[in-house]
C-alpha cells in the first residue's frame, strides 16, 4: 500500500485502498467475490415491481446478500462520515430530521411551495457517484470500485444501501446554493430525498424566487416534476412531506396530522383482522400505529387514544362469532383495550331471520373479494342461513322464514 495517503481520507478517517487485494482486507471478503461483485454488478440483484398510489410501478433493486454486505461496509465506513447540510432531512439519525421535524420546520410560516424532483435515484448517475469517491481521495481505480459496487446500469438502484446516503452527498451543492439564495431571502428551506419545500410570510417573494430556484434545480441536473407541484396558502392545507400542518384556536399552536390515506388504510387493516381473526398482520399495523402516533402526539387527542376507541367499538361486530371473539382476545392489539364478548343467536321474528342472513352474507362476500379464509363454524346458526336450498324450479334461493 501507498504510504501517500490523501489527505482528505486522512482527515474523514476513511478507508484507503488501492487495489482489490488491499480492499479484501479490510472488507474480510476475499478478492474474487469482491471482483465479481464489482464487474457483473447486475447478476447481485433482484429487480422487484412496487405499485405506487398513482397506479405506476416503482422499481425496487434488491442487492444479494453478499453484495448488501459490501454496501453496509461502504456506508459505515465511508459515506456516514461525510457531512451533509442540516437542511437535508430523510435518511438520517437524530432529533433534528424526519418527517415530523421536517413539517415542524414550515409550521410557522403563511405560504409554502412544495416541489417534487422527477426520477430521483435513477436521475443521480454513476458519474456523478465516482465524482464523490474522486473528490475524497480515492484513486482512479478505488474510485471505480467503489462506484461499480453503489450503482447498477449507469444510476443509483432504489434498494441499495448506499443510495440514500449518496443522493444526501450529491445534493450537497443543490442545498447550498438553495440554502444561501432563501437565507438572503427569508425563505426557509428543507429537502427529504426528492421531496423539497419552501415557506415564507410573503406570497410574493415566494412565487418572485420561484425561477431563480427551478433554475438552480435544473442546474445540477435534476427536473421537477410539475404534477407533484403546489403552492399552499393560509386558506388551503399545508402538506409538507404527506403531513398535513393545521391552525388551531391557540395561538402559535399548529397541529400535525399523518397521511389521511394511511390512517384510512390502517383502520382497514384492524377491520380485515377482526372480521377474519386473522391476526398475523398485526405487528405490522402496530409500527404504522406508533409512527402516526408520533406524528400527531402532541395534538389534543392522540391517534392511540382514537384508534383505541375505534378498536373497541368495531367489537360489536364480532360478538355473534365465537371463534372471531376467542381469536380476538388472544390476539388484543394493545393489553388495556375491552376484552370481546360472545351473545348467544337468538331468532324470534322473520325481520331477526332477515338481518342474521344478510349478515351472513355480507360477511361471506367480504371474505371471498379479500381471499381470506373462513375460520368461523357457526354451530349455532340455523342451518338454513348457513346452507340455504336451492329451488332447481325456478333457480332461486329458498328463503322461507324457519318460523
Amino acid at each position: 500500500m501507498s504510504l501517500n495517503i490523501p489527505t482528505l481520507i486522512n482527515s474523514l478517517n476513511l478507508p484507503h485502498f488501492e487495489s482489490i487485494d488491499e480492499l479484501s482486507e479490510l472488507t474480510r471478503l476475499s478478492s474474487r467475490l469482491l471482483y465479481c461483485l464489482s464487474m457483473k454488478t447486475d447478476k447481485y440483484y433482484k429487480t422487484k415491481q412496487i405499485k405506487k398510489r398513482n397506479g405506476n410501478y416503482r422499481e425496487i433493486s434488491i442487492p444479494s446478500y453478499t453484495l448488501h454486505i459490501v454496501q453496509r461496509w461502504i456506508l459505515v465506513e465511508i459515506l456516514n462520515k461525510i457531512t451533509i447540510t442540516n437542511r437535508a432531512m430523510a435518511f438520517r439519525k437524530g432529533k433534528d430530521y424526519g418527517h415530523k421535524q421536517n413539517a415542524l420546520y414550515h409550521s410557522n410560516t403563511l405560504y409554502g411551495l412544495a416541489l417534487d424532483l422527477k426520477d430521483f435515484f435513477p436521475s443521480i448517475t454513476a458519474s456523478k457517484v465516482y465524482t464523490i469517491f474522486s473528490s475524497l481521495g480515492y484513486n482512479n481505480f478505488a474510485a471505480t470500485i467503489l462506484t461499480n459496487l453503489c450503482t447498477l446500469d449507469g444510476k443509483l438502484p432504489q434498494g441499495s444501501a448506499c443510495s440514500p446516503a449518496l443522493s444526501n452527498i450529491i445534493c450537497i451543492t443543490l442545498d447550498k446554493r438553495l440554502i444561501g439564495l432563501c437565507e438572503k431571502r427569508g425563505i426557509r428551506y428543507s429537502r427529504y430525498a426528492d421531496d423539497m419545500y419552501f415557506s415564507c410570510d410573503d406570497k410574493a417573494l415566494l412565487l418572485k424566487n420561484f425561477p431563480i430556484i427551478t433554475k438552480i434545480i435544473e442546474d445540477e441536473d435534476f427536473i421537477i416534476n410539475e404534477k407533484k407541484s403546489h403552492f399552499h396558502t393560509p386558506s388551503n392545507k399545508k402538506q409538507v412531506t404527506g403531513i398535513t400542518v393545521c391552525p388551531t384556536d391557540i395561538e402559535d399552536y399548529m397541529e400535525l396530522k399523518a397521511p389521511k390515506k394511511l390512517k384510512q388504510s390502517i383502520r382497514e387493516e384492524i377491520f380485515i383482522c377482526l372480521i377474519s381473526g386473522q391476526y398475523e398482520n398485526k405487528e405490522h399495523i402496530l409500527g404504522e400505529i406508533a409512527y402516526v402516533d408520533y406524528i400527531e402526539k402532541e395534538n389534543k387527542q392522540t391517534y392511540l387514544e382514537r384508534i383505541k376507541h375505534y378498536i373497541n367499538k368495531q367489537l360489536i361486530k364480532i360478538q355473534l362469532f365465537p371463534e372471531l371473539v376467542n381469536a380476538y382476545n388472544d390476539n388484543k392489539f394493545y393489553s388495556d383495550l375491552d376484552s370481546a364478548q360472545s351473545i348467544d343467536i337468538s331468532i324470534d321474528t322473520e325481520n331477526e331471520f332477515e338481518y342474521f342472513e344478510s349478515l351472513f352474507q355480507e360477511r361471506k362476500c367480504f371474505l371471498e373479494k379479500k381471499g381470506l379464509q373462513d375460520i368461523c363454524k357457526y354451530s349455532e346458526w340455523p342451518d338454513i342461513i348457513i346452507n340455504p336450498q336451492i329451488d332447481t324450479t325456478n333457480n332461486s334461493t329458498d328463503s322461507e322464514c324457519p318460523f
